[in-house]
C-alpha cells in the first residue's frame, strides 16, 4: 500500500484531483487481485488517500507449471510490498488524474500543492542511496527507515525493505506519474512481460521529468526489464528531447552581447534562437520544399508553415512518440487534404538510405548529430550528403566551449550527447564533409556571443 496526503486548503480538493469521492470506498478488480482506494482522513485542513493492493498469490502462478519448485512459486513478497502491482493499481484507479485533467478543478490540476507520500514497505536491493538518487533530483525531501529482517532477532541484520516518507510541492498528476515509474524501478522486478508498448508508457509517464533526470539511463534499464531492444528504443526517443537552455541576461556576464538589441526585452530559449535563425535562412533561400530531419515534436516545422512559396514541408524522426506529438502540434489529425499534401510526417532513421528524403531543396538538421555515436557519423554523412543530397543543408550542433558560460560541471551539455565539438572541431568536420560531397559551407554562431567562448550553438550552412 501507499498513502498520499496534502495540507492544501481546502484539502478535500484532493478528491476532485483524484476523481474519487472521499466518502466512499473505491474498488477495482485486477488480473492479479483487487485494488481499493479509501480516505482515512478528509477535512478542510488535511486529506489522506490510501491505495491498498490485494495480491492473490495463487493467481500469480496459475498456469506456470512447476518451474522453480511448487513452494517457491507460492512464497514471495508480492502481497506485501510496493511494486509493479501498485503501479498497475495507480493506472487503474487514477488514470484520469495522471493525465492532469480535472473537470471540477481545472486550474488546480496543474497547480503545485504540498504533498506527502508514505510507502511503508518498499523493496530495494540497491539500498537507501538509490532511493535518494531517484527522488531527490525531482525535488522530494526523503526520509528513509530500513526494516530489520526480524524484530525479535536483531543479529540477523537488516532487510532490503524500506519505509519511506516523501515530501514535495508538485501537481498531483506529476507525483502519480513519478510513482508509477519509480516504484517498479526500485523493486527491479516487473510481474508481466515487457513488450514495445512499455516504451510508450514510460515516455508518456516520464514526460516533463525523465529526460533531465540524472539517473535516466538506470531508470530506463530497470523499468524495461533490461530488454536491450526496448532500452535502445526508449533512449533514442529520449535523445530527441533537449532541455531548453534559457538565454537570459541574468545568466551571462557583461562580456556577452546579444546581437539583436530588441531581444533584450524578453528571455528566449536557445531552442527558439536556433529555430528562428533556420527559418530566417529558409526565407532567404526561398526553397519550394524542405525536410526537417530529426523533427522531434514539430516545433521547427510549425514555424516554417507560414513561409510563402514553401509548397512541401516534411518531418522525419526515429521516434514514433515524437511524431505523434508533432501530428498534434501541426493539427494534422483533422487537416484538410490540401494541408496534408503540403505538410507530412514520416518515420525513419538517418542511419539508412531512404529515397523518401531525397530531392528536397533544403534540409534542416537541428541539434541531432551530437546524439549519434561517432562511429555512426560516417553513415549519417552518406545518407544525408550523398544519397538525400538536398540543395541546401542547415545543420546545428552545440559549442562545447560555451558550456563554461552555463556553468556546466558535466562533460556534456546533455546526458544523451555522445560528443560535443569545439568551434575548431565543428569547422574541420563541416569543411571535410563539404569537400567530399561537393558542397560549399559557411559557419556562424547562434545565440549571444562570448568574447572568449563564442556562441552557444554552431550553424553550418551547406549549399551546392
Amino acid at each position: 500500500m501507499f498513502t498520499l496526503s496534502t495540507t492544501h486548503v481546502p484539502a478535500t480538493d484532493l478528491g476532485y484531483l483524484l476523481h474519487k469521492n472521499p466518502n466512499r470506498v473505491h474498488e477495482a478488480d485486477l488480473t492479479f487481485g483487487k485494488a481499493r482506494v479509501v480516505f482515512p482522513k478528509a477535512d478542510e485542513s488535511s486529506c489522506t488517500v490510501a491505495v491498498l493492493v490485494e495480491v492473490d498469490p495463487v493467481n500469480l502462478v496459475r498456469g506456470k507449471g512447476e518451474q522453480g519448485g511448487s513452494l517457491a512459486q507460492y512464497v514471495n513478497d508480492r502481497p506485501y510490498v510496493a511494486s509493479s502491482f501498485v503501479s498497475v493499481a495507480i493506472a487503474e484507479m487514477f488514470g484520469t488524474a495522471m493525465s492532469g485533467r480535472s473537470k471540477e478543478r481545472p486550474e488546480l490540476a496543474t497547480t503545485a500543492i504540498p504533498i506527502q507520500v508514505r510507502i511503508p514497505v518498499l523493496p530495494c536491493r540497491s539500498g537507501e542511496v538509490a532511493i535518494r538518487e531517484l527522488f531527490e533530483p525531482l525535488g522530494y525531501e526523503v526520509e528513509v527507515r530500513r526494516h530489520p529482517l526480524d524484530d525479535q532477532f536483531s543479529e540477523w541484520g537488516e532487510s532490503r525493505y524500506y519505509d519511506i516518507h516523501l515530501s514535495t510541492t508538485q501537481p498531483v498528476s506529476v507525483v502519480l506519474r513519478q510513482l508509477y515509474v519509480l516504484l517498479p524501478v526500485l523493486d527491479a522486478s516487473k510481474h508481466y512481460y515487457m513488450e514495445k508498448s512499455e516504451v510508450e508508457k514510460l515516455l508518456t509517464k516520464g514526460e516533463g521529468w525523465l529526460p533531465a533526470h540524472p539517473k535516466k539511463n538506470w531508470i530506463v534499464r530497470s523499468y524495461l526489464g533490461r530488454k536491450t531492444g526496448l532500452i535502445r528504443d526508449a533512449l533514442e526517443q529520449l535523445a530527441n528531447v533537449e532541455p531548453e537552455l534559457q538565454v537570459q541576461e541574468a545568466q551571462v556576464d557583461e562580456q556577452l552581447v546579444v546581437p539583436d538589441e530588441a531581444e533584450k526585452t524578453r528571455a528566449r530559449s536557445l531552442h527558439d534562437l536556433r529555430h528562428d535563425r533556420i527559418v530566417e535562412l529558409v526565407r532567404q533561400m526561398a526553397p519550394r520544399s524542405v525536410i526537417d530531419l530529426g523533427c522531434g515534436e514539430g516545433r521547427l516545422m510549425a514555424k516554417m508553415v507560414p513561409i510563402k512559396g514553401l509548397e512541401k514541408i516534411v518531418g522525419m524522426d526515429v521516434a514514433y512518440y515524437e511524431l505523434e506529438k508533432a501530428e498534434r502540434r501541426l493539427h494534422l489529425e483533422d487537416a484538410t487534404p490540401a494541408r496534408r499534401e503540403r505538410i507530412s510526417l514520416i518515420h525513419g532513421s538517418l542511419m539508412y538510405r531512404d529515397d523518401r528524403i531525397a530531392g528536397f531543396d533544403a534540409a534542416a538538421i537541428c541539434e541531432v548529430i551530437e546524439h549519434l555515436d561517432t562511429p555512426r557519423l560516417a553513415a549519417f554523412e552518406r545518407v544525408v550528403f550523398e544519397c538525400a543530397k538536398p540543395r541546401a543543408i542547415l545543420l546545428t550542433s552545440p559549442n562545447r566551449e560555451y558550456n563554461a558560460v552555463f556553468g556546466d560541471d558535466e562533460e556534456f551539455r546533455h546526458a544523451d550527447h555522445r560528443f560535443e565539438w569545439t568551434r575548431a572541431e565543428f569547422s574541420e568536420w563541416a569543411e571535410r564533409v563539404a569537400g567530399e560531397y561537393g558542397y560549399r559551407v559557411r559557419i556562424e554562431g547562434v545565440g549571444p556571443e562570448h568574447t572568449e567562448y563564442g556562441a552557444p550553438s554552431q550553424l553550418a550552412v551547406f549549399e551546392r
